[in-house]
């Protein structure tokens, strides 16, 4: 379903829903598509066996300059374009922003008159998911005199309020950073996990963040320990204690946890040296995700230490991991 992937809530009831591409084709159709789009499978109508490879691709650094022929910098809205639901500008003008290396790059674009911001404030509660985001994205436009009607707003005790603010504190700059810090002492979970996700959106603008996330670590609910986990590998810095943190995430005892603090330690590249012997131990976890992205760590690191490590796991994993003496192979 294009342009879903800015929806957390299923805005069509019918599966038939206008605007729905279909993704099919002969043997040897390729297609690549956004993950967060809403996506699903169809009914097999012939009867027979269909087989697909999936290859998923993302991001260990974010932009930092266009990686295109950029000749206008400034946001365009193509001329024949329809959204599928609603128009979201400012979301996609912060997109263009962001793919330019633009961190909170539409923050203080926007001057909007007092009954205005007001407006906007109000909407941040409105029933219909994409109004909310406009009203968010609008806010973050306005600098400082958004986030100040912004941060009452993530902590508010409905989670789909408190998200569409986090989503316009992470495009706010970093005006918005202490103010997010100050949150992770809220009693509501909801609101402590929107505002570690978006001081994560904020990347470096957020390293003073870094030792509260930390704490985090320790006595937090699953879902606030894995937001934790992902925010600190997007930051990076200050790098020192980040991989701190994240080593004593490849022994929590959620695999969830343990797996992206993986993928946060191969963000952190190099700079995560000190976590090469832990990522070693992290290659014999019973989950296979954790030993890949254990894996992926330590190439990316990429140290001598690294890659001798790295290079005797795949050695190791040559031979067939699944033969067992009680599932041995016969030729």
């Amino acid at each position: 379903m294009p342009g879903t992937q800015n929806y957390e809530s299923r805005t069509f009831d019918k599966d038939d829903s206008p605007g729905e591409a279909l993704a099919s084709g002969e043997a040897g159709t390729f297609a690549l598509i956004h993950y967060d789009i809403w996506h699903r499978s169809t009914p097999n109508v012939l009867g027979q066996h269909r087989y697909m490879l999936k290859f998923e691709f993302m991001r260990t650094a974010a932009p930092v300059a266009p990686s295109w022929d950029n000749r206008t910098p400034e946001w365009i809205a193509p001329a024949s374009f329809s959204a599928p639901i609603v128009r979201h500008d400012a979301i996609w003008e912060d997109t263009w922003l962001w793919l330019q290396g633009k961190i909170g790059g539409t923050a203080g674009l926007a001057s909007d008159s007092s009954e205005r911001l007001a407006e906007l404030e109000a909407k941040l509660q409105d029933p219909f998911e994409p109004e909310r985001l406009n009203a968010a994205y609008g806010l973050a436009r306005n600098g400082r005199n958004g986030v100040e009607r912004l941060l009452p707003a993530l902590g508010h005790e409905r989670a789909e309020v408190s998200r569409a603010a986090a989503y316009g504190l992470s495009a706010a700059g970093a005006e918005a950073v202490p103010g997010l810090i100050a949150a992770l002492d809220s009693p509501s979970p909801h609101t402590v996990m929107h505002a570690v996700f978006a001081l994560g959106e904020l990347r470096e603008l957020a390293s003073a963040a870094v030792p509260a996330i930390i704490r985090l670590l320790d006595g937090s609910s699953e879902p606030v320990r894995r937001t934790a986990v992902e925010a600190l590998g997007m930051i990076g810095e200050p790098a020192g204690q980040a991989t701190e943190g994240l080593i004593r995430c490849l022994k929590d005892a959620d695999v969830q946890v343990r797996f992206m603090a993986g993928l946060s330690l191969a963000r952190l590249g190099s700079k995560a040296s000190a976590a090469v012997p832990h990522l070693v131990a992290a290659l014999e976890d019973e989950n296979r995700y954790v030993r890949g992205h254990a894996a992926e760590a330590l190439r990316y690191i990429g140290t001598e230490e690294a890659r001798d490590a790295l290079i005797d796991f795949l050695f190791s994993s040559r031979w067939c991991p699944t033969t067992t003496p009680a599932s041995t192979f016969y030729p």
